[in-house]
């Protein structure tokens, strides 16, 4: 009978281990941007683009910059990366939301400032909408 008990124990300890790992948090934007496929798409985006705060390109450099929780979001069955990351101590006025396919192989960026919004990475009509969605404006 101990047995039997030690292997349902066992058993459920092991059919939880999935839940738990998938409740583990993402990594911010700052670690994402360590892992080559997500620089590379990044770089693709802001490597030669001049019509942005410099402090985007500081950041993507390995420079400062307030991180937020990065989010997982699924639009017609593509699972998405949403990265957010704004200038040290202007967060309310200067926000970039960064959205990445789940495997680092594209990016679409959206700048938010006071009085304008921006968008990178040549999004088609529908990513921009959805980029304008994630970034609420």
């Amino acid at each position: 009978m101990r047995l039997v008990r030690a292997l349902l124990a066992s058993l459920v300890l092991f059919a939880a281990i999935p839940v738990a790992s998938a409740q583990q948090p993402l990594p911010g934007l700052d670690d994402l941007l360590k892992r080559p496929a997500f620089k590379e798409a990044w770089d693709k985006v802001f490597r030669r683009e001049r019509n942005i705060d410099r402090w985007v390109h500081v950041f993507g450099g390995g420079g400062e910059g307030t991180v937020q929780p990065t989010r997982a979001i699924a639009r017609d069955g593509v699972s998405y990366l949403v990265g957010v990351v704004c200038r040290p101590q202007a967060c309310e006025d200067n926000r970039l939301f960064v959205l990445f396919r789940e495997d680092g192989s594209q990016a679409w960026a959206r700048w938010v400032g006071k009085d304008l919004a921006l968008t990178y990475g040549q999004p088609t009509p529908a990513m921009r909408a959805l980029l304008t969605e994630v970034a609420g404006r």
